[in-house]
């Protein structure tokens, strides 16, 4: 258990020089990455729930570069919680350490997915490690994460500690992400090909 803490914790404060060593991700081709499902009006009016769906999980090598995986939400039209920032869409950091850095995010109701650098991180935003990540990290460690909405954050706590190890929100146009000590302000892209500045 300390051996994998270590291992995130040293992905983590190591990542700025990976990203420099690195080209920056490639953002997902296909325009059902960058166009998320209309949510209904009422959770009685959605017709497919986050629950509904199964848990994705990284697959055992990851992926990489272009090829994105399909959107796990796909169709899901259940609507977000009270609280929940909508974070939806393709993201990419235009200013921060992490600067180049492309992630999806997807959302329904209590759930969220996040895309990015080879892994999957499919949860249930309720507080709990069961229905949080339970998955892989970045290093390949293993991780089991708690997840919470708060004060219109999207907040992940390695074992449910209460230390909040990584945060989403949004701010503007933009959204705000920190990750360990590494703070990262990121735009939404529109398109595969969006380049604007």
């Amino acid at each position: 258990m300390i051996g994998s803490v270590l291992k995130v914790v040293g992905t983590m404060l190591t990542a700025p020089i990976r990203r420099r060593r690195s080209p920056a991700d490639t953002p997902p081709a296909g325009r059902e990455h960058y166009e998320p499902t209309p949510l209904a009006a009422s959770l009685d009016a959605a017709t497919l729930k986050a629950a509904d769906i199964p848990v994705a999980k990284t697959p055992a090598q990851g992926w990489s570069g272009s090829d994105w995986p399909a959107p796990v939400l796909a169709g899901c039209d259940e609507p977000l919680v009270e609280g929940a920032p909508d974070l939806r869409g393709v993201w990419r950091v235009e200013k921060g350490p992490l600067k180049g850095h492309v992630e999806r995010v997807e959302q329904a109701g209590d759930r969220v997915v996040i895309t990015a650098g080879g892994v999957i991180h499919d949860m249930f935003v309720n507080g709990t490690l069961e229905g949080g990540v339970n998955d892989v990290g970045e290093a390949g460690a293993q991780v089991s994460v708690a997840a919470r909405f708060e004060d219109g954050r999207h907040n992940l706590y390695p074992g449910n500690k209460r230390v909040v190890a990584v945060t989403r929100y949004l701010d503007g146009d933009e959204m705000v992400w920190r990750w360990g000590p590494w703070r990262n302000r990121l735009r939404r892209l529109d398109a595969p090909t969006d380049e604007r500045s």
